[in-house]
Order: structure tokens, then C-alpha cells, then sequence
């Protein structure tokens, strides 16, 4: 199974957050981290979900697709290693594989609609079992803590390409391989 492309679109660092939706976005997650756990999920969909809204948020190099799978662009990388923010460009037809999470994530959608599909797990059989199936549109933000709670597939089933803002809670250099944990679904 490919993984997402994985780009580095001169992520902005510790003493580099500008003012702008970026370094807002950066600012507003740091504050969550450093609050209260029972307040962290809503601060930071709120935070996506804020930034989401802004048409000048990416540059045109983080908004490129990748023909084969889709792509990560990443916009931040906390110097403290508790989170990073990317952008995921989605093509057309282009989805991700079924996946629980290693570690809390968020995600809002920035441009365009994305298909998101919500398994439950089956400890029976050690499968995903799909449950239902939702469109999300510019705007929609939501947040998911580690473990096997939040199943889902999402991506793109349209034709022109969209555009998510996601938030991991690791470090850069660790979104590849901590991030995910894919999941056998039932079809």
C-alpha cells in the first residue's frame, strides 16, 4: 500500500511563525497543548477550522498534487516535537487506507469536498467494519484522540483536487511512521 507523497514546503520552525493564518493556526495549537486535555480537542478544531477559512493561508507549492497518491505538504513542525501541521492535497479518486490513529490528530477541510468513511472495530476479527459514510465540505473540522475509536478512510472522490489541514500530535520527523495504523476493513 503507497504512502502519501511527503513534501517539505519550507515548514515554518520555532523563531519563524509570521503573524499570518500560519503562525496564528501554530500559536493557537501551542496554547492547546499547553492547556487544559478536556479543552484541547475543541480549541484546536476551532483552530482549523479558523484557518480552513483563509484563501491565502497555503502557497502554490502547498497546494500541489501528487498523480499517484495523495500529498502532504509540511507547514509546521513544533520545536518541541508535540505536533506538526500539514496541508494533504487530494486528486481526484485519490483516498487514504482504512486507519486508526497512533497518536491525536485533527483534521478541516480547506477547499474542495472530501469523503470521509467511519469503521468501528471488531475485536472478533481484528477488522474494520464500515459503518457509515459522510461528505465533508470546506470548513468541516473535527478532532480524534490515539487509539481505535476514530476509524476512518477519507478522500476525494470527485474530480478537481481538494485540500485538507491536518494537525498530528508528533513530531515532523515522526509524521510517516506514527501517525497511522492501518487497519484490515471489511468491505
Amino acid at each position: 500500500m503507497a504512502e502519501a507523497a511527503l513534501a517539505h514546503s519550507t515548514p515554518l520552525l520555532a523563531g519563524a511563525v509570521s503573524t499570518g493564518g500560519l503562525g496564528r493556526l501554530a500559536a493557537e495549537i501551542t496554547i492547546a497543548c499547553n492547556g487544559t486535555p478536556d479543552r484541547m480537542a475543541e480549541r484546536v478544531v476551532a483552530a482549523l477550522q479558523y484557518a480552513a477559512a483563509d484563501p491565502v493561508l497555503l502557497t502554490a507549492d502547498q497546494c500541489l498534487t501528487c498523480p499517484d497518491r495523495y500529498a502532504r505538504h509540511v507547514l509546521y513542525g513544533d520545536p518541541q516535537g508535540r505536533f506538526t501541521i500539514l496541508a494533504l492535497v487530494w486528486s481526484g479518486g485519490q483516498f487514504s487506507p482504512v486507519h486508526a490513529h497512533n497518536t491525536w490528530c485533527a483534521y478541516a477541510v480547506h477547499h474542495g469536498t472530501l469523503t470521509e468513511t467511519l469503521f468501528r472495530f471488531d475485536t472478533a476479527t481484528a477488522q474494520a467494519i464500515p459503518l457509515r459514510t459522510e461528505t465533508r465540505h470546506a470548513g468541516y473540522g473535527c478532532f480524534a484522540r490515539s487509539g481505535l475509536e476514530q476509524i476512518h478512510r477519507l478522500g476525494n472522490a470527485g474530480r478537481r483536487p481538494a485540500i485538507s489541514i491536518h494537525v498530528y500530535g508528533v513530531d515532523a520527523g515522526a509524521v510517516c511512521s506514527h501517525v497511522n495504523r492501518v487497519l484490515d476493513a471489511r468491505n
